[in-house]
């Protein structure tokens, strides 16, 4: 019997969570990433993360939570926003169906969850040091590094137009 870590709130952690979340301490690219082209360019590769239309959707009212154009401040990546608003900018989606695709983008290593010790989801701030619980989007921008070999596959090629004539 081996040794399985689970979080306060009993999931399970497994290697593949370790290694996002990992993944997610690691800089951010050079170049600001505008978080529109991220939901993209998953949009375009997501077979290769099992992810489905839904599963976007959600991400989609996550992204739109986060309050900048770029993704592009790590300790700021953290969106809080209850289960019930995000079910109402899923026009109506039931909350478990959005818990549901909301652990798919967790085990696709696109989002992190930040979870606080009582399990809501907000934002304390000491002095000038905040610290938010909540859904982490640090991992979109070195996902986005990982999308792009995936997309060269996806580009269309130009087509030459015959000659008209």
């Amino acid at each position: 019997m081996g040794y399985t870590p689970v979080t306060p709130f009993r999931r399970m952690i497994d290697a593949a969570q370790l290694q996002h979340q990992a993944m997610a301490a690691a800089p951010l690219p050079a170049q600001a990433i505008a978080k529109w082209d991220v939901l993209r360019e998953l949009s375009v590769a997501r077979a290769d993360f099992n992810l489905t239309d839904r599963d976007l959707a959600v991400l989609q009212v996550l992204l739109s939570y986060y309050p900048a154009v770029t993704l592009d401040q790590p300790q700021k990546m953290v969106v809080f926003p209850s289960n019930q608003s995000i079910c109402e900018r899923l026009n109506g989606m039931p909350c478990s169906t959005m818990r549901r695709h909301l652990g798919n983008l967790v085990e696709a290593g696109v989002i992190l969850r930040r979870d606080s010790p009582n399990g809501k989801r907000y934002q304390r701030k000491f002095g000038g040091v905040a610290q938010a619980f909540g859904f982490d989007l640090s991992p979109c921008p070195t996902c986005s590094r990982a999308f792009s070999p995936l997309l060269i596959a996806f580009v269309p090629k130009p087509q030459r137009s015959p000659p008209c004539g």
